[in-house]
């Protein structure tokens, strides 16, 4: 027998859910079963920033840091100074440094000071020079030992050591300063050198001054003329010579 349309099955679900509105429903149940794409995370959610942050709040202050790290520097220093120290203490007692040149008080540094000059002069170049001078009414000659400095001062100390052998200067004439200019040489004497000459006369002063020309010439070429100056003057007043004159030796 057959069957309305009405009276079957199909027929009461398809009035109860008309197919329109079925599939609106399919398709809203797939759209909510899709899943919906991320949104981005919020930056101020990051797990990271927060901690960052805190470390930022827990950092101490500049100046306290830098202060610490000096101290650091600071105490390796002194560590590492005083480990030198006790070190060296260390070989100096097992014979493992020698400081055998090292004066542990005044009375050792003042000999080993002492022993160096005494070295020193040892080695300095010494000269012997000719030395003539006034005796008996004729020129003696003497040879004696110098220690060799400039030309100046070998002059002076030739001049002194005549001085001394000529027997008639005091202590008083002294030889102030001596100058060079190519074969001439300036000899600078004290105010007594002039009293002293005039005590002695004409022919012993005259003896003095040839002895001291070839003694310059003789040992100090090429010096061959000598100029008398007192004070730092050309005088001849109170002298039994003429001491404004250049003096020279014939020639040979």
């Amino acid at each position: 027998m057959a069957r309305r349309r009405d009276d079957s099955p199909f027929g009461r679900y398809r009035d109860d859910f008309p197919e329109r509105e079925f599939e609106e429903r399919v398709e809203a149940r797939r759209k909510r079963t899709v899943k919906s794409p991320k949104s981005p995370p919020d930056p101020r959610k990051a797990p990271g920033r927060s901690e960052q942050n805190r470390g930022e709040h827990n950092k101490a202050p500049l100046l306290l840091r830098i202060l610490a790290w000096g101290g650091v520097i600071l105490l390796c220093f002194v560590a590492g100074f005083i480990g030198t120290s006790r070190m060296l203490k260390m070989l100096e007692s097992q014979s493992l440094l020698k400081t055998d040149d090292r004066g542990r008080n005044r009375q050792e540094l003042s000999a080993a000071l002492g022993s160096e000059r005494s070295g020193a002069q040892l080695d300095m170049q010494k000269v012997t020079l000719s030395l003539f001078y006034p005796k008996n009414d004729a020129l003696a000659e003497q040879r004696a030992e110098i220690i060799s400095r400039t030309s100046e001062e070998n002059i002076q100390d030739a001049i002194h050591k005549l001085l001394e052998l000529s027997g008639f200067f005091s202590d008083e004439t002294r030889l102030r300063h001596v100058f060079r200019n190519v074969d001439t040489v300036y000899l600078d004497f004290s105010g007594p050198f002039i009293s002293a000459l005039g005590a002695v006369g004409a022919k012993p002063s005259t003896l003095f001054i040839t002895g001291v020309v070839r003694t310059l010439r003789d040992n100090f070429p090429p010096i061959t003329k000598v100029r008398f100056l007192v004070d730092s003057r050309i005088t001849s007043t109170g002298a039994p010579v003429d001491l404004t004159a250049t003096w020279q030796l014939p020639r040979q």
